[in-house]
């Protein structure tokens, strides 16, 4: 839910080409305690490069999915620093929420910010989540000048929106956590792809370790 730091350009969130199994190109694998292998995976839709990690684990995908919903705890349990991290409201179905990461001073980059709305399409078996933009300065006003005036350097990816889908596996659950965003002002080589090969399976570890903890 709150990986933001990806090499993109901007583009309208297309699910259906984001989940379709061909387009995939491997970027290796990342090992970690909380995981196990996890599989890397990079595609581009409509001109954003999205990335994907895969990892079968022995933790239960109603706990997972308890985890990846649970906005406000997202502060205590990522690696990443975040200032704020809370459920802004709602519209029917789709939960809002507003997350603002604190990047160090010394990757020379600005802060990251994202409001998005986050919308259910679990189906059978599988439990799914997946979010996108929506035009929050209209529906909360308050926050947009909250931002403006108290954090006018941070940054709004342009583009920004993923999914989160729980299926059964031989070894209990396989998590699937797709990302395409845009970071949003300007970032050196490095720092992307660091972004591509340690924050996303480092976001995947994260919310492993709090299932575990939480299947306890």
């Amino acid at each position: 839910m709150w990986l933001a730091l990806l090499l993109a350009s901007a583009s309208a969130a297309d699910f259906d080409t984001l989940f379709a199994e061909s387009g995939w190109s491997d970027l290796g694998e990342d090992t970690k305690k909380e995981t196990g292998t996890m599989q890397l995976k990079l595609k581009e839709v409509g001109g954003t490069q999205c990335l994907l990690a895969i990892a079968d684990v022995d933790v239960s995908a109603d706990v997972i999915y308890e985890v990846i919903t649970d906005v406000p705890a997202a502060k205590e349990f990522s690696s990443e620093t975040l200032i704020a991290s809370k459920v802004l409201g709602s519209d029917g179905p789709a939960v809002h929420y507003y997350q603002h990461l604190d990047v160090p001073g010394w990757t020379m980059a600005s802060d990251r910010f994202w409001v998005l709305s986050g919308t259910d399409f679990s189906s059978g078996d599988t439990k799914a989540f997946k979010w996108d933009r929506f035009d929050w300065r209209t529906a909360y006003p308050a926050l947009a000048t909250d931002i403006d005036t108290n954090h006018s350097g941070a940054v709004e990816p342009v583009t920004n929106y993923g999914a989160w889908v729980f299926s059964p596996s031989a070894t209990g659950t396989q998590a699937k956590y797709y990302i395409c965003s845009d970071p949003g002002g300007s970032l050196p080589e490095w720092l992307k792809k660091t972004a591509a090969t340690k924050t996303l399976p480092n976001t995947v570890a994260d919310v492993m370790r709090e299932a575990r903890k939480r299947s306890q």
